[in-house]
Order: C-alpha cells, then structure tokens, then sequence
C-alpha cells in the first residue's frame, strides 16, 4: 500500500519534530552536565585508617573498603581481565561503543537477555562517579553525554584508574585493592590468574555471583572470564586450561589488622572526629601513631600474662557452663565469646591426667596435667577436676594448651619517651571487646606509694637531702576528715631515724609522713602542680604523703618523666602525623622536648619544673629501691640503669609499679574496676607485668644512665646520722648531695642500729636534726 503524499508529509513533520525535540534535549542534559573536572581530582571515599610509628595497621574505620591504586601499581593481567569482561573495546570506542549497544540491543529484542556490551567502561565511571542507578531513558542519555565528554578530557588510562578503585565487588569492596584484601587476604600484585578472573567477574553482579555467596555462579563467572581472555589472546591456551582447574580459595577476610592496639585506636578515633567531624570516616585520612609496634605487642603480652598468672593465684571459679554430653557442642559455642586470647571449648574426653577438648573452631586438642593441675590441689586425675560437658576457657602457650578464665582482675600498661612525651605503648585492659573503658587514660585511682618521689622531689627541691633523718615511729593525727589517724608500715615495724633514701627505698609510710610534715602541705602542692600532676587531684592533709590523691597511669608516667629528663615537664601525645588521601602531610606533633646535650641543633623547650639536680638525687634513690628496696625483683633484667617505685593503695586496692631508665618510662597498674583487695602488694601484681614488658623490649640494648648534672658532689657519709663520715671509717656510705647541703659536721660516734641503717637504739645520736 502507498502512503499517500499527505501522510509522508506528516510522518517526515513528526520525525523532524521527534529530532529536534531530542536535539534540544540533548542541548539542554549537555548544558547541565556536571564538570568532568573533578575526576582529576576526584576523592574517593576511603577509610580512616590509623597505623604504628612505622607503618603498621592498628584500625580501619568507615564503611567502604577501599585503597586507592595507581594504574601502574595494578597488573596488567587484571586490567585485561576487566577489560575482557566489561569493555573490549576500550581502547578503540570514544566512551560510548555504538557496535556493543546495538548488540546489546539485538540480544534483548531476539533472545529476550541482557548481554555484555551495552555499558562502556567510561559510561560506568560516569554513572558511579554522578548519576543514580534509577533506570530511566533521561539517565541513560546523560551517561552516554557525560562518557562522551570524560572521554574528551581524560585519558584512557586515567579512566581505567577511576574505574578500577571506584567499583564495587561486593562485601564492602571498593576497587581492586580492597577486593583482593577481601576475598584472598592479599595484594593485587600476588593475586594468580584464576583470583584476578574472579575479582574481575564481580562488579556484575557483586552478590549474585560471589564466590562466598554462590561458589557455583562465581565459577561460571570465572569461566567467562577466562574464556574472554582466551578469545581475545591474552592468555594462552595454557594458561586458561591451568586457571580453569583452580578451585575456589576465597575465605572472607575482615580488616587486616597488623597490631593489636584497640585503646590507642579509640583514642585516636575519638581525637580525629573531634578534628574533622563525622566526615572524616571516608575522608582517606591516615593517621601515624607514636606507637612503636614491638613494644606494644611487648605491652599486650605482659598484660594478659600478669593479669592470668594474678587470676590463678587466686582460685578457680568453676566452667561456664555444664552441657549433656551427647549436646551438638559446636552449636553450644558459637555464642561463647573469645575473650583476648582466651578460647572457648568443650571437654569431650576424660582420660588419666589429660582431658580432650572441641575448640570453638572445630579443632580438637589435648590438656595436659600440667594445664590443669593448677586448679585444685591434691588432685590426682582428670576426672577429679572436670566433667565431661564442662564449657571452659583455655589458652595455649609453647604448644601447650592449659585451662584459663576471663580474669575478673584488670590492668593498665603506658610506656612512654621521656624527652618527648611519644607514648610507645598503651592497654587500657585486659580484652576491648570485654571492657572498652581505658584504664590507662580515664581510670583516676590512688596511686599509693609510687606516689611518694614526687614528694620526696618537693622535699629535696626545698633543702632536704638524701641523708636528712626522720623518725620512723607511730603516729597518731588528725585526718582532715576529722577522723582518728593511725597510719602504719606495710611491715608493721618501726624503725627509728632513718634516712630518706632507705625510707625510699623501703617505702617507709610513717618517715613519708614526717616528710611532708616538716616540708609543709601547702609548698608540696604548689610543687607537685608545677610538675604537671592534676590540682583537684591532691589532698590537702598529710595522707598525700602516701599517694591519696588519685591520678591515671598516663598521668603518673607524665610525672615520673621528670627523674630521668632533668626535671623537664612533657606531655604525654600519640598523633605523630596525620596524611590526607593524596598523601600530603596535614599535621605533624610538635611537641615540647628534653635535649640530652643542648647544641644549635636541638634546643630543649620543655619547661624545667624541677632542677636537674633533684631529678639526679630522686633517680639515684630509686636506683636503690631496684637494688635493695621493694622493687627488687626487677634485678631480674640483669641492668644497672633502672630506676622505679611499687605503689599498693589501702587495704591493697590498687597495685602499681612505676619504673625507667634514661629512654623509657613504663607504669603499670592492676586492680579491680570495683574497687576490692587485690590481696597482694604492688611488687607481686603491677611489678610483674612491668617486668615482663621490659625484659624482651630492653633485650640487646645498652645501658642508659642519666649523665650526672653540674653543681653535685659525692662525700662518704655516717650511715647512722646521715652526717660526715669519720676518717677511715668502715662503714661509711657514698651520698650525693648539692653542693649547698653537703654536711658541715663529722659524726663523733658510731652508731650501729638495728637495721643497720637508723638508729632506733641510740639515744645519745649526735646529729643536726632528727625530724
């Protein structure tokens, strides 16, 4: 039938009209297309992401998965495998491949299926980068338009690098970085043939064909993947039969965290937001702790063995639970939390001396006597200790697996530079999960008698010496409470006049006392609080001789700065650097430092609270309490430069030690959060996990010992009235004095005390003062 003149006159007008309207459509969508430029500087949504001094991950946070690559740092077998799969043309079409939508086309109309082909490379980038996903004809045209106009202002290359790190492949995955770290707990470079066909296969459909999700799909995905590659000759016959014969070996991999360093993680969280706000979650930035990675993994061993060896010293509390024996005991353990390196199991076996357990993995393993025996003295056999069914916690040390509990007891380690305030390690508790309150920062408890060579310092700041006697023998005051006070030794004994260095070093309550007595309450404070330590914190009576006052292990390594740096006030910081996503440096601590030697090139701009010679004489009376006094155990590091204090609070609810040399301050602290007998001193609780953390982090090292400041001098002294020794006289001892309280007086008698260091059985003592 002919169409009449009339009607093809109507059809051309329509046809004519149906072009020009979408000419001016198109003028229109092209005017207001969005400017390709900030592809070339596009930020992409990266996490946060925090790491060691040197470069090692602590956390990740953000929603999106990504580590943007350059195109260079990606394999060239992996961009072909992508291009194979998604935009063959890639290189030959202007962002929009005419041939690959008409096929598309072709398919949908003649098969009723929707081909590769229709979606360009560059029009995905379009579309990612800044359209919605709502399939609509007005979309469509504006992702042709804008591929088309990317195309006019970006490389080739350029393109595939967006591409290739803005992309989704499922699980959290963005780019090819994050997805190799995702699915194969690796990096692109070390992905083989078959896992790149796999990764390439998924921004397709990211859920649909995942290999954790659907093993099967993702397989028949690889295959095309493959078989592209092998059609277009980018692998060889070889190669693809190989790959085609690899199993699935994706297991989900979460953050790859390289150290564990939760509580520094979450400070430094908390400090980030505060910066930059809640954007900063995607923002890219990389912030560079002052944490030295092997001391923090040091921190974190010591702290779970002193709290589990101070948890078993005191008695088992019994299984968690007690299943049937015939229970699905994987079932039973999937909702038992592991607890830091606490595994939950299930006794399946009884035998002798050893019992058979199901780990919470699925692995079975055996427990020893030795790793059982512990819990119940007399015990004989296995079966005197556990039941079949009994849900325990256990734990493996040199292969060997022992019967643990989640520790009811808690503890802090800090570790920082005393030049410098960088805090090189830090755990706030046992398990972060368990408990996220930082007791290294937030806990304020008592510091007990670590606190006492602050007051000492005030008292040798103000013309005390080393050598000054004081009586140690009962006293009875007033507490500013108004209550009867009647403080004690922790020995119970009395001891006579006695010299501070050995009241130090013993850690003498009732000489403490007479110290800040004689030194004044007041001038103590105004000291203490020139040093940095919180004012609202300290007591205002002569309890603050024993350390009433309440302060944070952070705080008291703060204070404990001062005896090796010289005197100087630092503070304490663990933000060396924060890097933006481009790699720029946008922040870098500057904190106030201590120079050893003071030359053009380092200049120290710590203030100087406390004169240099007070930090010598405090750090040589606490070299003694290493040596002779209640940090003895501490000899067991085989060193002569270390210096430190024990502390154990009232009714010993708190255990504490506090020790250095001259590169490191470490505190340490045990107790319960709701305050209760600890039932031992700080020597056996706080001192042992220092020790464990200083024996592997000191290893190899030489001795440091602070070099001795101008304005002291060295006499030999009468140890029983601290005054100058007589001429060859044998028991003399060396003291350190400033040059303006050496003693003026020889003692004339020889007085031996008891302890052989006072002289509680000498009522004819001739000396200066006895206060």
């Amino acid at each position: 039938m002919k169409l009449s003149a009339q009607t093809k006159k109507i059809g051309l007008s329509i046809a004519l009209a149906g072009l020009i309207t979408l000419i001016l459509i198109i003028a229109h969508l092209e005017a207001n297309l969005p400017s390709v430029e900030i592809l070339k500087e596009v930020q992409l949504q990266v996490p946060l992401k925090i790491y060691t001094i040197d470069g090692k991950l602590i956390a990740e946070y953000g929603e999106k998965r990504r580590t943007p690559l350059k195109l260079e740092q990606i394999p060239q077998q992996l961009i072909n495998a992508v291009i194979a799969t998604e935009d063959r043309r890639f290189y030959k079409h202007p962002g929009v491949d005419v041939r690959g939508m008409l096929r598309a086309v072709a398919n949908l109309v003649t098969k009723g299926t929707k081909e590769q082909g229709g979606s360009t490379i560059t029009m995905q980038v379009a579309r990612n980068f800044f359209l919605t996903r709502n399939k609509t004809f007005t979309r469509k045209l504006n992702e042709i338009l804008l591929a088309l106009k990317i195309e006019k202002e970006l490389t080739k290359e350029e393109i595939l690098e967006l591409y290739l790190n803005k992309i989704y492949f499922g699980k959290r995955a963005y780019g090819v970085a994050a997805a190799a770290e995702v699915y194969y707990g690796t990096t692109v470079e070390n992905l083989t043939l078959a896992q790149m066909a796999m990764l390439a296969g998924l921004p397709q459909a990211p859920s649909a064909i995942n290999p954790l999700n659907s093993p099967e799909n993702a397989l028949k995905r690889r295959a095309h993947v493959l078989e592209r590659m092998k059609v277009y000759e980018m692998i060889s016959d070889e190669e693809y039969e190989d790959a085609m014969q690899q199993p699935i070996t994706t297991v989900y991999h979460g953050r790859p965290i390289e150290v564990q360093a939760s509580y520094v993680a979450e400070m430094v969280r908390q400090q980030i937001i505060d910066k930059f706000g809640e954007e900063a979650y995607d923002q890219g930035y990389q912030v560079y702790t002052t944490i030295d990675t092997n001391m923090q993994q040091n921190a974190n061993a010591a702290l779970t063995r002193a709290v589990i060896e101070y948890d078993q010293r005191h008695g088992y509390r019994g299984p968690v639970k007690k299943l049937f024996a015939d229970s699905n005991y994987l079932e039973e353990l999937k909702d038992v939390p592991t607890v830091n390196n606490l595994i939950p199991a299930a006794v399946t076996e009884l035998h002798e001396q050893e019992a058979i357990i199901r780990l919470k993995d699925g692995r079975h393993a055996t427990i020893g006597w030795k790793g059982m025996s512990w819990i119940k003295a007399g015990a004989e056999k296995a079966e005197d200790i556990l039941d079949i069914g009994n849900v325990i916690y256990v734990s493996q040390l040199n292969n060997e697996w022992t019967i643990t509990q989640i520790p009811q007891v808690e503890g802090a380690i800090v570790a920082i530079d005393p030049n410098n305030g960088a805090i090189y390690a830090l755990v706030g508790g046992f398990d972060y999960e368990k408990s996220g309150f930082n007791r290294a920062t937030q806990a304020s408890r008592q510091p007990g008698s670590s606190f006492k060579p602050l007051v000492y310092a005030a008292a040798i700041e103000n013309g005390f010496t080393a050598a000054s006697l004081f009586n140690d023998s009962p006293i009875m005051n007033d507490d500013p409470s108004g209550d009867e006070w009647r403080p004690q030794n922790h020995t119970k004994e009395f001891n006579g006049p006695t010299r501070l260095r050995v009241a130090l070093s013993k850690s003498m309550n009732l000489v403490s006392i007479r110290l800040l007595q004689a030194l004044g309450v007041r001038k103590a404070v105004t000291f203490l609080k020139s040093c940095g330590i919180n004012a609202s914190s300290l007591d205002q009576g002569l309890s603050l001789a024993l350390g009433t006052n309440h302060l944070s292990p952070v705080e008291l390594a703060a204070g404990f700065s001062l005896f090796p740096n010289g005197g100087h006030k630092i503070d304490p910081y663990y933000i060396a650097k924060i890097v933006d996503y481009q790699g720029k440096v946008i922040y870098t601590a500057d904190p106030v430092t201590v120079c050893e030697v003071e030359s053009d090139d380092c200049i120290s701009t710590a203030p100087q609270v406390m004169k240099p010679q007070t930090a010598y004489i405090i750090s040589s009376m606490l070299q003694d309490a290493v040596k002779n006094g209640t940090g003895k155990r501490a000899l067991e590091l085989g060193r002569n430069d270390l210096a430190g204090k024990t502390g154990t609070t009232n009714d010993q609810h708190d255990g504490w030690f506090a020790g250095y040399n001259r590169d490191l301050v470490v505190t340490t602290w045990m107790g319960y959060d709701e305050p209760r007998t600890l039932k031992e001193y700080g020597g056996t609780t706080a001192l042992p996990m220092w020790l464990y953390f200083m024996q592997p982090t000191m290893q190899g090292k030489p001795d440091r010992l602070q070099a001795q400041p101008e304005g002291l001098v060295t006499v030999r002294i009468d140890p029983a009235t601290g005054l100058l020794a007589r001429p060859g006289q044998e028991n003399a001892v060396f003291e350190i004095f400033t040059e303006d309280t050496v003693p003026q007086v020889t003692a004339t008698r020889n007085v031996a005390s008891s302890h052989g260091t006072g002289a509680a059985d000498s009522p004819l003592l001739e000396v200066d003062t006895i206060f």
